[in-house]
């Protein structure tokens, strides 16, 4: 009779009954069958968007914080790699962690990610065999990704398709047979996440952004009403002062404006919204000389981008002073 395998009870402590005998098994035990017989991990991940400011020594304390954690089991087997990618699809590649200490600092090629790979077989207290652990952490640079884009994006879509995109500054994945093990990896990386040098989030640049392609709709929408409006103030008076003939100097003068503030309420509302998109709160690591250049290009061009918000705003009012005055032509 073949052995059955089945599966019993409903709560947090289920059990497996195994066999015809109905064996009681841990849900461990029945894991590391599985494990044993398939030949399968499973696996779990988390993805962060946090402002994080990474340079070599945070780099380190994380090394060093799975060292310790591993330190917890009695680890049979282990190894390292950590491949450093630059701009330009090359990458450089370490087989430990004390050759990425040699890393050359002096590199003009700007850091996009740096990956982290570990393998570990693990003996588990209450198991007989070591279990297979593979963990992988992805740290990337917004402000490198963003550079590169921005170099395969034409100039018009530059600002919005920036400005959508949100990317993921840090990540972990753990490929495991015993859940526990692997979810202490993850809270040791989500403990180091917080700890990190970082940038706040700021909620008002994410509101803004996400509406600001309403801009040009709401501008090309207030300033014609605000230049009817005027017009319309002055149209009785003019109208009953003047004779017929001159009726016509009013219309033109009315559609005139009405179509040049509408034209320019386009033009500034796409400035503005161009602006927003294009200010993006940073997030880098910084192992070189070109990390540290690019780094501080991007600080100037975020000065930048906010002045010419600033700008974009005060023309827009100045739009809207000048269509208040246009009724003194009528």
């Amino acid at each position: 009779m073949s052995e059955l395998i089945e599966h019993s009870g409903g709560d947090s402590h289920k059990v497996l009954s195994i066999g015809s005998e109905q064996s009681p098994v841990s849900i461990k035990i029945y894991q590391d069958i599985y494990h044993q017989i398939t030949g399968r991990t499973e696996q779990i991940s988390q993805k962060y968007t946090e402002n994080v400011l990474l340079d070599f020594s945070e780099i380190e304390q994380l090394h060093y914080k799975i060292m310790q954690l591993c330190d917890v089991h009695t680890v049979i087997a282990s190894n390292e790699v950590v491949t450093v990618f630059h701009e330009k699809e090359r990458k450089e590649q370490f087989t430990s962690f004390e050759r990425f200490k040699a890393y050359n600092s002096n590199a003009t090629k700007p850091t996009v990610s740096v990956v982290l790979r570990y393998n570990f077989s693990i003996l588990l207290s209450d198991r007989k065999q070591p279990q297979e652990y593979i963990v992988t952490i992805r740290l990337a640079s917004r402000v490198a990704i963003l550079n590169a884009m921005e170099g395969e994006v034409p100039p018009f879509m530059r600002g919005r398709f920036l400005g959508l995109s949100r990317l993921h500054t840090a990540e972990i994945s753990v490929e495991y047979v015993d859940y526990v093990v692997a979810r202490s990896f993850l809270e040791a990386f989500d403990e180091w996440i917080q700890g990190c040098s970082s940038e706040p989030k700021s909620k008002y640049i994410d509101f803004f952004q996400s509406v600001s392609h309403y801009v040009p709709q709401i501008l090309q929408l207030i300033m014609p009403l605000i230049v009817m409006y005027f017009c319309l103030q002055a149209a009785p008076g003019f109208l009953a002062n003047t004779a017929p003939l001159d009726w016509g100097r009013f219309f033109i003068i009315f559609s005139s404006a009405f179509y040049i503030v509408f034209i320019l309420s386009g033009i500034l509302g796409r400035f503005i919204e161009y602006a927003v998109d294009s200010i993006q709160q940073v997030s880098y690591l910084k192992l070189n000389k070109g990390d540290e250049k690019l780094i501080s290009n991007f600080s100037k061009r975020n000065r930048r981008t906010f002045i010419r918000f600033f700008a974009g705003c005060i023309l827009t009012v100045l739009l809207g002073v000048a269509s208040s005055l246009l009724s003194g032509l009528v």
